[in-house]
């Protein structure tokens, strides 16, 4: 007997332990300060008239959230950008840009990131409430740039194309927006769908999977679908596209906190574009990464 109800209560501890729920939620501590760094690196192959075109691109930006106050499950974050890089390579001919590179001699639109800083507001799934100070940001980073006020009012309106409250709102969902509306326990799922912007609008409907978790810290599988079809402007050209493409690979968010610890994807991208009445072919393979810690 003794053995029997000792099987049966192993057996309800096992069952009561497989339906263990998870509330998987943005729960920044306010008066905290997380840093965050943002890696993407490209490999693009473009056909254009039969001849191929392939290109690398490597991008890089670490961030600051100050968390500010919170309602309602909403926090008020400060968010500044303390480093942003950029190399691509094409042709044989190479471009590489640093925030670090202060030389006021030289042409370099990244040099005045460094420091800047906007507002936003964050949902606990993850949304972007609001964005705010992005227009400020813009006079900062232009005035930095130069002292002639003709250039000024140029340098702003070609920034505001890359840091519109849009732009930022869908850059920072598309990182952050990873969270279910309800508790999980291993093996559920649940779909999220947010635009991204890269060069062109994306649209991505990824799929989470609650695959473990250890020691506080919960591995979602990720697996989606990329898109983007539509018309957007590069250097004044216009560009038309229709891609699809895949995302899938594995992020680490702390329970307690719901901070992104660990991300690590990996994006395809194919299909056709048309620039200036020709026809491209085009294939993108990259690794999209994602690193945040507390930071006093």
């Amino acid at each position: 007997m003794k053995i029997i109800i000792t099987l049966l209560c192993s057996l309800l501890t096992i069952s009561a332990w497989g339906q263990k729920t998870y509330l998987l939620r943005q729960n920044y501590p306010t008066g905290n300060r997380y840093n965050f760094s943002f890696i993407s690196d490209q490999l693009i192959n473009q056909k254009i008239s039969g001849k191929s075109i392939n290109s690398t691109q490597t991008i890089e930006t670490d961030y600051t959230f100050d968390i500010a106050e919170g309602r309602n499950g909403d926090k008020d974050i400060k968010v500044t950008y303390n480093r942003s890089f950029m190399k691509s390579t094409a042709m044989g001919n190479a471009l590489t840009l640093s925030s670090d590179d202060q030389d006021s001699t030289k042409k370099n639109p990244l040099r005045s990131i460094k420091g800047a800083s906007f507002y936003m507001t964050v949902t606990p799934n993850g949304g972007i409430k609001t964005v705010a100070g992005i227009d400020k940001m813009l006079d900062n980073m232009s005035a930095r740039m130069s002292k002639d006020t003709s250039q000024v009012k140029q340098i702003k309106n070609a920034l505001s194309k890359q840091f519109s409250n849009e732009v930022v709102k869908q850059t920072m969902e598309s990182s952050f927006k990873i969270y279910p509306d309800k508790a999980v326990k291993i093996g559920d799922s649940w779909s999220v769908d947010t635009k991204m912007q890269m060069s062109m609008p994306i649209e991505t409907i990824t799929q989470y999977t609650l695959k473990e978790v250890k020691d506080n810290v919960a591995i979602l599988g990720v697996k989606g679908t990329l898109i983007s079809k539509g018309d957007f402007q590069v250097m004044g050209n216009k560009m038309e596209t229709d891609l699809k493409g895949t995302n899938s690979g594995e992020t680490s968010i702390d329970i307690k906190t719901g901070v992104v610890l660990n991300s690590h994807l990996r994006i395809e991208l194919y299909g056709k574009m048309k620039s200036m009445g020709q026809d491209i072919d085009f294939e993108m393979q990259g690794i999209n990464k994602i690193i945040g810690k507390e930071v006093n």
